[in-house]
This record gives C-alpha cells, structure tokens and sequence, in this order.
C-alpha cells in the first residue's frame, strides 16, 4: 500500500521519501532467502476478480508474468482427510448428511451471485450461515474455521467478512465449478522489488531498517519526522503502518481519534513453512476441521510449481493467536515439532526425513477483526491533523488481506490525502 501510494505521489510531482521498519519493503507481501531460493514469508495466491492488481502487473511490465492453475483443497474432518471445493467432492463429503451437502452448496451458489455486502454488515456471520448453510453445516464445516481465527470474537463477526471470503474464491471457480488459482512468476518478490525500482527511477529515496521513532506536531498540522536518529521536514504524510503503532509515535493525536483507531481488534499469526524434498498431498489446501493446533496445511508447491524452488515442495501452516499469546511467542523448535505432529496425524505415512529446512514468521496485525457494525468503528482515513492521512489493513474491511485490496485502498488513502491537502493549503 505504502509503495503504490509512493508511485503515484511521485507521477503527481511530489517529492515522496519512504520509511520502512523492515530490512526489505513488502510487509505481508515480502519474501526471504530460503537457502538457493527466495520464498514468501506468507503465502499469496491470486483469485479471478483480482483487477486492481492485473492492472498493476499491466503498469509495471509483469502481465506476461501471470499464470494459472487447476487447484484442490480438502478438509481434515473427523480424523480423515475429505476432498473437497468442486460440486462432486462435496456429493462425497461424508461429515454432512446428504440434505445439509446440498443446502451448503447452495448457499455458496448464493453468496457468489451476491454483489453487494451492505446489507450483511449487521447480520452476524453465524446467523447468516445458520439461516443459509443449515445447523450441521456450520458446525462441521463454517464454526470450526471461525473458532481458529477468530476464537472468542467468533460469534460477533459480521456476514460480510465471510460473504467476501467466498466470494474471491467464487471468482476463481468456472463454469464447471473447478477453481483456478493464479501466481506470479518469481512470486509476490518480483511485484514487490518492480516496484521498488519504479519508486527509485521517479526519484523516490527508500529508507529500510528505518521506523518513524516520532511524529512533530504543531497546530494540527505535521511538520516532520524522526527516523533513525535524524529529522525530516514533511509537508504532508501519508502513513500505512499498524494504526495502534502510528499512536505510538504521534502521541499528541487527539483523543477521540485515539479511541476510534484501536477500536477494531487485530489477531496476529505464526506462520511455518517447511521445504521437503517430495510433495505430501495433490491438494493446494487443506482446512483443519478437527481440533488440533494448526489452522491448516497450504502446500504452496500445488500451485506454484517446484521447479520454482529447485524441486522441492513448500508447505506453509498458520496459526492465528493475538500477539500477546504465549503460543504466538513459541520457539521454533517447539513450532516444528507441533507442525510435524499434526502433518503425521493428516497424511499417515509421512516421512520427517523429507523435511530438509523450515523457518518460522510472525507478524502482529495479520487479521483484522469485523465485528457486526464494523463500518461505524472505523477511524477516518483523513486524521484530525490536517496533512496527515493514515490506513491499516482494517480498511480492507469486510475484505481480507490481499495485494489487490491493499492497491486498491491506497488509491482510497491517496484521494483522502489529495482533499486534505487542498484543504491544508486554503
């Protein structure tokens, strides 16, 4: 979001410094060095109604970068692992008796056909899927997910987080019902460091390894910053870090404003992901639907191929716990041990000898928490300072995480920062 938003300040003819905490720009979207390869820190896939960012890939040369897949997932249900996601796997699906198959399908037909989420910002998401999906299926298929990330805040989610969820992937699916997944080659890296290279040729200066420490402000208004020990002036910013941590280093911001940015919760994850020497299953994801402490397995290899990491398959497992859970904070050693036992429980058979490498990532704001009524909690995008303007990733609210919503809230940051800048200068 902050890099966009930096391209486009700059093809406006500002001059545009940016602030990256990181040792590398990219937040959720950055990758690392995985021995040989370069890997993502969290997984991305990409959906068919992703438009705001296939224009991207048109503005920075990488469209010919883009290609699909046939993808699988399952459900690990009852101690078994159930294909599922395609009309006949679901005719199949054991865990629900005939009637509630044919009544959950349904309802996901519903939701893709549905274009609109207003109305279901008020309507709990447990209500929705009870009235729609039937009682067994929300408690064999819809609760479980829920109960993983969401825990105790499950019962006040609103309809329209998971109307939006079903309705991406709904994108993906053709007219036969098979879901087709799509993928960059060289991975979300290659966005991320294109990027990075159109903000340097306009002129833009990156600054990683370098947190804002403080905002200076006078009279509504920012004056600069202090980063890495020295000042900047600024005559306008535009801020897309965490908005509990923007507090953190604007603490003259007023009160009320205060309040309303840390009103909405935000669930962090640990992330895991294993490079092995062969794949485990045919299936690019699986939903953990009986009670064990991973949310699910995401065998990243079944979507972008293993030529891409020397042969080798990669297997991503999350967990989303607040940050301040002692799970969040786990040794590694301790993390891999628990993802081995589970993967052992899922696919019998497996061999830990395949495991040749793994790393664990954690980050503190990876899932924002929307709550019935969530639209009236939000904070502004334009702050009460008058040239400072501020998104997180609740804004993407009721979508989730994605590149695409993240570039298309950066062009909503961007037209809030344009206003209140003429307004400023008045």
């Amino acid at each position: 979001m902050g890099l966009a938003a930096a391209l486009d300040l700059l093809e406006e003819g500002h001059e545009v410094e940016v602030f990256e905490a990181a040792e590398r720009p990219g937040g959720l979207a950055g990758s690392f060095d995985f021995g040989s390869v370069r890997a993502e820190k969290f997984y991305h896939f990409l959906c068919g109604g992703d438009r705001v960012y296939f224009r991207w890939l048109d503005r920075l040369g990488l469209s010919k970068r883009l290609r699909w897949r046939r993808t699988g997932m399952a459900v690990f249900r009852d101690e078994r692992l159930h294909p599922f996601g395609d009309p006949l796997s679901l005719l199949r699906f054991s865990p629900l008796s005939p009637s509630s198959r044919l009544r959950y399908g349904l309802h996901v037909l519903s939701a893709k056909r549905r274009t609109e989420w207003k109305e279901l910002e008020n309507v709990p998401a447990r209500d929705w899927l009870l009235e729609g999906a039937g009682e067994e299926a929300y408690r064999v298929v819809w609760e479980p997910l829920l109960r993983q990330k969401f825990a105790d805040e499950t019962d006040t989610i609103s309809a329209a987080w998971i109307w939006s969820r079903i309705h991406r992937l709904a994108s993906s699916r053709n007219r036969a019902f098979q879901e087709w997944l799509g993928f960059l080659e060289g991975g979300s890296d290659a966005f991320v460091e294109t990027l990075v290279e159109a903000v340097s040729a306009k002129g833009g200066r990156i600054h990683c390894a370098s947190p804002i420490e403080r905002l200076y402000l006078e009279d509504s208004r920012v004056l600069g910053a202090r980063a890495f020990g020295r000042d900047h002036s600024a005559d306008g910013v535009v801020s897309t870090i965490p908005l509990s941590f923007l507090l953190r280093i604007a603490p003259d911001l007023p009160s009320g404003y205060r309040e309303q940015a840390v009103d909405l919760g935000n669930i962090g994850v640990r992330c895991i992901v294993l490079k092995m020497r062969k794949p485990l299953t045919p299936y690019f994801w699986i939903n953990v639907n009986d009670d064990l402490p991973v949310c699910g397995l995401i065998e990243y290899t079944n979507l972008r191929p293993p030529a891409s990491f020397g042969g080798q398959t990669l297997l991503y497992s999350p967990l989303y716990v607040p940050a301040s859970h002692p799970r969040y904070r786990s040794p590694e050693d301790e993390v891999l041990e628990e993802t081995l036992e589970c993967v052992a429980r899922i696919v019998p058979g497996f061999d830990r000898s395949t495991v040749v490498d793994y790393r664990v990532f954690r980050e503190p704001f990876a899932q924002p928490v929307c709550p019935v009524r969530f639209t009236s909690r939000l904070a502004p995008l334009r702050t009460p300072v008058r040239n400072l303007v501020a998104a997180d990733t609740t804004h993407l609210l009721p979508h989730d995480r994605s590149i695409s919503d993240s570039l298309a809230l950066a062009q909503k940051l961007l037209g809030a920062f344009r206003e209140a800048m003429s307004l400023s200068a008045c």
